[in-house]
């Protein structure tokens, strides 16, 4: 099969690409691991750097749990860097659930094949005693903690569920036992082989996602030009908040007064060039930066600017 060279996709995003991000739990780990083998990145190759990263050649490599990279992948742009995140379609559109504010974007998709998996790939199901119908009125649902939002749109949305108000119950392992036991009426978690859910005498009642591979990215387009110049910009002066320099930036952050007072002065002249008396767009950038300064003095970030400008568009 046919498999995209990752070295291309990195070289695609005309970004410098401070790591990729790899998954390390065991489902997710070996298959990823051998497709990026084919794309061109043995990871099995790589030379340890430390506990949870490699590296090849120029490229770092971090190892973390696939539902936790779309997260740090969000961490690494917030911080100045552009990493790049394999994990599954699944795992990313539950973040995007929990964070709808997020600026990721699918760089490339791998699709995932393996004859030993029931659908070919993992498949998120709803499972239940095999033979046994859906109970009616209440329904306790054992939901893998993984997918919450993602199963609970389900539950919203499936006409199976019209006109009830399941039960959810989350869990982190154990979930086929909650339901072969009778402690749930029915379940919803990922088949692969569907051996297990066979051997605890459950059945699939009903397939809700399939999941494949994909490249992720921070560089949703949405934000390419003025979104991410200020969320640079944000992030520069943050910088300069955690370890100060002798830059003036640094000299504004250590006192208040001092940045409050560049930002009256900012919008002064702003204000003259509205007037005609000075140009515009470097004095509307002046009062953009002056603005981060005092946000940032105050702790505030651009995803808290991101969610009240999003707020006022609906």
């Amino acid at each position: 099969m046919y498999r995209e060279n990752i070295y291309g996709i990195l070289e695609g995003t005309k970004e410098k690409i401070s790591a990729i991000i790899v998954p390390k739990n065991s489902g997710l780990k070996g298959y990823a691991w051998k497709v990026l083998k084919e794309a061109g990145l043995d990871i099995g190759q790589a030379e340890r750097t430390g506990k949870d990263s490699a590296r090849i050649g120029g490229l770092e490599v971090l190892f973390q749990r696939g539902e936790d990279i779309p997260k740090i992948v969000m961490d690494e742009f917030r911080m100045g860097r552009v990493a790049l995140g394999v994990t599954g379609d699944d795992l990313y559109d539950e973040f995007r659930l929990r964070d709808p504010s997020n600026t990721l974007k699918v760089e490339n998709t791998y699709d995932w094949t393996d004859t030993a998996a029931k659908f070919l790939r993992p498949a998120l199901c709803l499972i239940g005693k095999q033979g046994a119908p859906l109970p009616e009125g209440e329904a306790k649902v054992a939901l893998t903690a993984k997918y919450e939002l993602t199963g609970r749109e389900y539950l919203a949305k499936s006409p199976q569920f019209r006109g009830r108000a399941p039960k959810v119950n989350l869990y982190t392992g154990g979930l086929e036992r909650a339901v072969a036991t009778g402690a749930n009426d029915i379940g919803i978690d990922v088949v692969y082989t569907g051996n297990s859910l066979e051997g605890n005498g459950l059945g699939i009642i009903d397939e809700i996602r399939f999941s494949d591979l994909v490249v992720i990215s921070p560089l949703k387009r949405e934000e390419s030009g003025i979104g991410r110049a200020v969320r640079k910009e944000f992030e520069r002066i943050r910088q300069r908040l955690d370890n100060p320099t002798d830059s003036y930036t640094s000299r504004l952050l250590a006192d208040p007064e001092k940045a409050a007072r560049k930002f009256v002065e900012e919008g002064y002249e702003f204000v003259q060039a509205y007037w005609g008396r000075g140009k515009m767009v470097p004095e509307m950038a002046d009062v953009i930066y002056a603005a981060v300064v005092l946000a940032t003095i105050r702790g505030c970030t651009v995803d808290d600017l991101t969610k009240e400008m999003l707020s006022r568009q609906k």
